[in-house]
């Protein structure tokens, strides 16, 4: 046994990070899933009860409406941030990328955010949309939309969208900072080139640039998409536990939160001696979603790397 570790001495280095990683991720990871498969309220002994928490998720008509409505609204930030942030995020660093003026204060100021809580993002951002003292619907005056004047922190049809919109200034920077990144590691000889055969602004991003970094965007879109998966504390500002006015800014993180600690231990039959099962339940629901992503994503990485 100690030859082999004499022979393999690179176990050393890998035998920490490993009982780390096995300690605080794998572990809790099987745990959880038998935490799923017990009635437990998280106090006490666990009983063991199989899938039953699973078919109760699916056949419960006030769970299964909760779980739709915030796996939805799950999927509406990931759809506004690969539709719109993604591609804003690529012009900002494409333009920073070329050096414009005063690009290095742009670049700190638009990756700042990032530096501020979540709580003083939330707290500004219901200062500017506020109805009567917002800045919001006081510029909507000053340009003449008079009818979009509305309370748009008390209408439900918009909440998400406030919450995405809140969740984007916040991060847009931090995906910028990427794609810069990736940019600056094209050798410099093929935007020379580029820039010698005629190529103007536009082309160059689209026939040198995007080409060179689709791997980066692949992986920043998996990233986004985790993100918007485990979206939690802009929802849980701006609405509390119950997710808002007729959870309307629920999603699948402060579903979880709301029946394992928070007033929903009785809801749809369940008793509050199985909250804890039952929230446990929908965080692995909510992990096979992720999972099936990140599986997507080796898939498709390992595909490229044998093509290469």
């Amino acid at each position: 046994m100690i030859d082999r570790l004499k022979k393999r001495p690179y176990i050393f280095f890998i035998l920490p990070g490993f009982l780390l990683y096995s300690l605080f991720v794998v572990y809790p990871i099987f745990s959880a899933f038998f935490t799923s498969l017990t009635e437990w309220s998280g106090i006490g002994p666990k009983s063991f009860v199989g899938f039953d928490n699973y078919i109760e998720l699916f056949k419960n008509k006030q769970f299964f409406t909760q779980l739709t409505n915030a796996l939805k609204h799950n999927l509406i930030i990931f759809a506004l941030n690969t539709g719109v942030v993604l591609p804003v995020q690529i012009y900002m660093a494409y333009t920073i990328y070329n050096g414009i003026r005063g690009y290095r204060f742009f670049q700190s100021m638009i990756f700042a955010p990032q530096f501020i809580s979540s709580t003083v993002i939330v707290f500004m951002g219901t200062l500017v949309l506020d109805m009567n003292i917002g800045i919001f619907n006081r510029i909507l005056e000053w340009i003449g939309l008079t009818g979009w004047v509305r309370p748009w922190l008390g209408l439900p049809q918009y909440g998400i969208y406030i919450v995405w919109l809140l969740a984007a200034w916040a991060g847009v920077g931090v995906g910028m900072m990427f794609l810069v990144g990736a940019m600056k590691m094209i050798p410099e000889e093929n935007m020379e080139a580029a820039i010698i055969d005629g190529a103007g602004y536009w082309r160059r991003l689209f026939s040198i640039i995007l080409p060179q970094i689709r791997t980066t965007i692949f992986n920043l879109l998996i990233l986004t998409y985790i993100f918007s998966m485990t979206s939690f504390d802009f929802s849980f500002l701006l609405g509390g536990v119950a997710g808002g006015i007729n959870y309307s800014l629920d999603v699948m993180s402060l579903f979880f939160y709301r029946v394992a600690f928070g007033s929903d231990g009785e809801i749809g039959g369940t008793l509050d001696r199985n909250a804890m099962g039952m929230g446990t339940t929908i965080a692995c629901v909510m992990f096979c979603f992720i999972l099936i992503m990140a599986l997507l994503q080796l898939y498709f990485s390992y595909r490229k790397s044998e093509v290469e």
